[in-house]
């Protein structure tokens, strides 16, 4: 029995896990919105069917009572001509006795459709509070729907993103770039170092070029000097 149990729940939860893969938030909620308005709808039709039958039912009753005030009438006019003996008194008592009855057959019938009418009126009105809260939770509904594709929206780019960005090693290709970076510096160190030693290592042919340079330059200071004193 045991196994059977764990069989169960591990077959229970796979299928609960396709089940979950395969809802679509966004769907899921148009199609809730749309049950409400379907809800919606067959509480108008049942709210106006129950409405007609009250409708109906007391139209019946007023009917009815017209006809027990009629037969009502009857019976006393009956009983007005017993009284002041213009008709026979057994056959106006018999017709007395048959409109009374008459009278209290429509009374009863009264009472019976507004019964019913009394029952049907408090259906609509139940029935109007549930209408007037499926029509909130409609407005509602939408309001959220809209919200929760926006969030679903939100939600599979950043996972998207996320989960891309997990594979990615940024931490390593900043590192990869610093060491390209030490390495150009180190290049151009090592270049300017070269010019340097460039600059200040001169062929043996410069040397000489440089010593006769001087030589002429004090020849012609001595000369310059030689003829100052002359002229002194």
């Amino acid at each position: 029995m045991g196994l059977l149990k764990r069989l169960f729940r591990i077959g229970a939860a796979e299928a609960n896990a396709v089940v979950d893969k395969m809802e679509d938030e966004g769907k899921i909620a148009d199609q809730i919105v749309r049950e409400l308005h379907e809800n919606y709808q067959q509480a108008i039709e049942g709210e106006a069917t129950i409405k007609a039958e009250a409708l109906k039912h007391r139209a019946n009753e007023q009917k009815e009572r017209t006809l027990q005030s009629e037969w009502e009438k009857k019976a006393n006019d009956f009983l007005d001509m017993v009284e002041a003996k213009s008709i026979d008194e057994t056959k106006g008592n018999e017709y007395a006795t048959h409109a009374a009855e008459e009278a209290q057959t429509h009374e009863k019938n009264a009472n019976e459709f507004a019964t019913m009418a009394v029952k049907e009126e408090s259906a609509v009105s139940v029935m109007y509070a549930k209408i007037k809260k499926i029509k909130q939770q409609i407005s509602d509904a939408e309001n959220r729907v809209e919200m929760l594709k926006a969030r679903a929206k939100t939600a599979d780019v950043s996972e998207t993103i996320n989960k891309t960005l997990s594979s990615v090693d940024t931490d390593g290709l900043m590192a990869t770039l610093d060491r390209m970076d030490k390495k150009v510096s180190s290049k151009e160190f090592t270049a300017q170092a070269y010019a340097e030693i460039d600059d200040s290592t001169m062929s043996i042919n410069q040397e000489m070029d440089a010593v006769l340079a001087g030589a002429s330059k004090s020849s012609a200071l001595d000369a310059l000097k030689a003829k100052r004193n002359k002229t002194a």
